[in-house]
């Protein structure tokens, strides 16, 4: 009886100390939010063996035509990474518009009438590199109709046309 105990409490404590969950990109019998991660992705390449952190991120639609920004550990150093995205992004039609290098790494492409930015923050000893690649529709900004006047909301002696 006291085995048995002691084997529910060590079974409670390793449940309790597990961390967020992490949804593999890879192809796997793991579950279907696994395969959703990478539909609801389109052709956004990501190199193998990437996880997306689910609770961080946040996406709109699925497929080519999805936007948000999409949080994924890398399994490759900062390096590497950095060269992946910049290599990769352009074959599936991204052209590059700006980059940096540095602690941050940035990259900024655009693809038709979307922009998608890349920021790679450096993982430190005992973590990886992590990505938050956000994708949006880059859209013209709206021309406002004559005669309409733009305030600030709340602002003092605001007063309507």
């Amino acid at each position: 009886m006291k085995h048995i105990l002691m084997v529910c409490l060590a079974v409670g404590l390793v449940a309790c100390s597990s961390t967020a969950p992490s949804v593999s990109l890879e192809n796997g019998p793991d579950s279907t939010t696994a395969r959703l991660g990478v539909d609801q992705l389109g052709r956004t390449p990501l190199p193998v063996g990437s996880k997306m952190r689910g609770p961080e991120s946040l996406i709109f639609g699925v497929g080519d035509n999805w936007m948000g920004r999409a949080v994924v550990e890398l399994p490759t150093d900062a390096s590497a990474s950095y060269n992946f995205f910049a290599d990769q992004f352009p074959r599936q039609g991204w052209t590059l518009v700006a980059a940096v290098r540095g602690k941050k790494n940035l990259l900024v492409f655009t693809r038709g009438d979307r922009s998608a930015t890349v920021e790679l923050d450096e993982g430190g000893l005992f973590s990886n590199v992590v990505a938050h690649i956000t994708i949006s529709p880059t859209g013209g900004l709206s021309t406002p109709t004559p005669g309409a006047v733009a305030q600030p909301l709340g602002s003092t002696g605001a007063r309507r046309p």
